[in-house]
């Protein structure tokens, strides 16, 4: 029986959460490192924040700084190539973030890959 080939297909690295221990708070996720070795600690929203040689190294970093960024500000780069923008964010939750650019008042809600575009100032 001949089975036909089926076209490279790419997955969605599946995030695992790490919580506090003291207290259960989510305070980011891991996932194994896809272009190299390594983990790559993210942000509470999935948003990739660094990578590390170690999965240790990872936790401890997302333990002591995950919730810490949250508060601190960030930098988007739109996808259409335009000029970076500052961002703070107003809500974070796994998945989604709501920010505001600059100085205006108007919320964004970023899910999806717009998170990817989302980096620590």
């Amino acid at each position: 029986m001949h089975v036909p080939s089926v076209g490279r297909m790419t997955t969605t690295p599946v995030l695992e959460p790490v919580h506090r221990p003291e207290d259960g708070e989510l305070v980011g996720h891991l996932t194994a490192a896809t272009d190299r070795e390594g983990w790559v600690a993210h942000a509470v929203p999935g948003t990739p924040l660094r990578t590390f040689a170690t999965r240790a190294e990872a936790e401890a970093f997302l333990r002591s700084r995950g919730l810490a960024l949250l508060a601190e500000r960030w930098e988007y780069r739109p996808a259409d190539g335009g000029e970076a923008r500052t961002a703070w964010l107003v809500e974070a939750r796994p998945g989604a973030v709501v920010v505001r650019f600059g100085y205006d008042t108007t919320s964004v809600r970023l899910t999806g890959a717009e998170l990817e575009r989302l980096t620590p100032a």
